[in-house]
């Protein structure tokens, strides 16, 4: 008969065994689910890495590509890759990152990038922006005529008034700013060099502006700026009234302000800044709707100019949202003439104020 002791140390030697193979397999698994260990390294056709993909959601998981598209023998391209991650509790995270055929300084003029104050700005590299969701990174003029867009399964070629970018999304979360930034660079670095007009300026940025923290307007000196402030045709009381506002940190070449006005409207109105050459001549794409200014001192139309200045070319732009609009066509009587009187007026005031700070030339917008 087996000594009781020696069965009960064969036992426990038996459990120990199982125990390591369970602890090892649950390791196996986690690793497997949970970090991107004998993983792709690149994704989307080559064009980016999972490394680059993993700074930018700036959390741990595993890496894959769930959908992408390529035009052939071009350089358009759309690919989503997924991070995902099993027992730590984090939700699935997605980025879209695309290349994208956008009109004159889009980034200040169109509602898909609105509330510019909220962007890091490149300080320096290549010509982008990142926030908490998304970015944009313009590829050099070169390529404009060279990159376009995929929609669906079909390939939209550059047009001539168009301005190409690489572009995320991403889904789920917050990114890290300055990992999405270089996400961005590295991606437009490949397209450029796929549409052979790569340029030295595709860099990623030393560094972002920084945030900063919303504050209530001062109405005589609106969005920071001495003597600035909205006409009083372009406000009504209880409606649309100056409330609060926030500002881009310091940058060399970019500015922006979204005023949010008080009132039950929901009325914001943005404007922006910029010395950034790319954002310049993708504003002057479109010419044909600038009108000179007398005394050769730039070109504008009824929300942008471009002025010549002491040290260069910069870009000022303003933008209502579509509830601004409503209150200043209501305030015109719905007239074309009287709403187009309010809104020149609102860009004036501005121009009046910021374009001396930064050695513009005084100037008076042409009538419509």
């Amino acid at each position: 008969m087996q000594n009781p002791l020696k069965r009960r140390r064969r036992l426990l030697f038996v459990l120990g065994g199982l125990t390591a193979v369970v602890t090892l397999a649950g390791a196996a698994l986690f690793i497997r689910w949970n970090t991107n260990f004998l993983g792709a390294e690149t994704l989307c056709g080559g064009i980016v890495t999972s490394d680059d993909v993993q700074s930018a959601i700036n959390s741990s998981g595993r890496i894959a590509e769930v959908g992408s598209q390529t035009a052939t023998a071009s350089s358009e391209f759309r690919c989503t890759v997924k991070r995902t991650s099993r027992f730590i509790g984090t939700e699935d995270v997605e980025v879209t990152i695309r290349t994208a055929t956008e009109l004159g300084a889009f980034p200040f003029t169109t509602a898909t990038w609105k509330n510019p104050s909220t962007m890091s700005y490149f300080k320096d590299g290549a010509s982008g922006a990142v926030s908490d969701t998304r970015g944009w990174v313009m590829l050099p003029k070169a390529c404009w005529d060279r990159v376009g867009s995929i929609q669906g399964s079909r390939r939209i070629p550059p047009g001539p008034k168009s301005v190409a970018a690489v572009e995320a999304t991403v889904g789920q979360g917050a990114a890290d700013r300055k990992g999405l930034a270089r996400l961005l660079v590295h991606a437009a670095q490949k397209v450029g060099e796929s549409a052979g007009c790569s340029r030295t300026e595709l860099r990623a940025p030393s560094d972002l502006s920084t945030l900063s923290r919303p504050r209530t307007t001062d109405a005589q000196n609106a969005c920071g700026i001495q003597g600035f402030s909205l006409p009083k045709n372009s406000l009504v009381k209880g409606l649309a009234e100056p409330g609060h506002e926030q500002l881009t940190g310091e940058t060399p070449h970019t500015w922006a302000c979204d005023m949010y006005l008080d009132g039950s409207s929901k009325s914001q109105i943005s404007f922006s800044v910029s010395s950034d050459a790319n954002v310049i001549d993708g504003a002057l794409r479109d010419s044909d709707s600038f009108r000179d200014i007398d005394g050769n001192k730039g070109v504008a139309r009824l929300d942008e100019a471009v002025l010549h200045c002491e040290d260069g070319d910069v870009y000022f732009s303003v933008r209502w949202n579509s509830k601004y609009d409503g209150v200043l066509l209501d305030l015109a009587g719905n007239k074309p003439h009287a709403y187009a009187e309010v809104r020149r007026s609102t860009f004036q005031s501005f121009l009046d104020s910021a374009a001396g700070p930064r050695s513009c030339p005084r100037v008076t917008l042409p009538s419509e």
